[in-house]
């Protein structure tokens, strides 16, 4: 709907034939990007997937924290250090529910688990906007699905 004002005298007029401009080629590119953004926050907010339906939290200090936990299980592994009993009573998953790591090589295994699945979202995010930045025309980029290919 487009509205006119005569300036001259001041009437207004109502005109239905004007659709709004098609968006441009940059605006379906940004739109495009911003939803594979938004697919990889999803996946990063719930979490790692561990046994028993758990999940670990994937965010900048819960990743520092499992380098650490995987540092002192390195460290315990060779001898150089004990495994704390801080870390064996277990790792607290998103649900609130320890998830138990007896041993250093528990504890290293679940950091590695947790880091691999967060760098298969983030590897995959760069994939799909890298695909979305070298698309030449709408019908490429509308070709890209946001929704396939990351991790389970």
């Amino acid at each position: 709907m487009r509205f006119e004002i005569n300036v001259l005298t001041g009437e207004t007029s109502e005109h239905d034939d004007i659709l709004p401009p098609e968006p441009t080629f940059e605006k379906l590119r940004s739109a495009k990007t911003e939803a594979i953004i938004e697919k990889a926050e999803a996946l990063l907010i719930v979490g790692a997937p561990v046994s028993g339906g758990l999940h670990v939290a994937l965010d900048d200090g819960s990743r520092a924290d499992l380098t650490a936990m995987a540092a002192t299980a390195t460290a315990a592994s060779t001898g150089a250090v004990s495994w704390p009993e801080s870390y064996s009573r277990g790792w607290i998953a998103i649900e609130n529910i320890r998830i138990p790591l007896v041993t250093p090589t528990a504890g290293l295994t679940l950091a590695a688990s947790a880091g691999d699945y967060y760098a298969a979202i983030v590897q995959r995010r760069r994939d799909l906007k890298d695909l979305a930045l070298a698309a030449e025309d709408a019908a490429t980029l509308d070709a890209i699905d946001v929704s396939a290919g990351w991790p389970d």
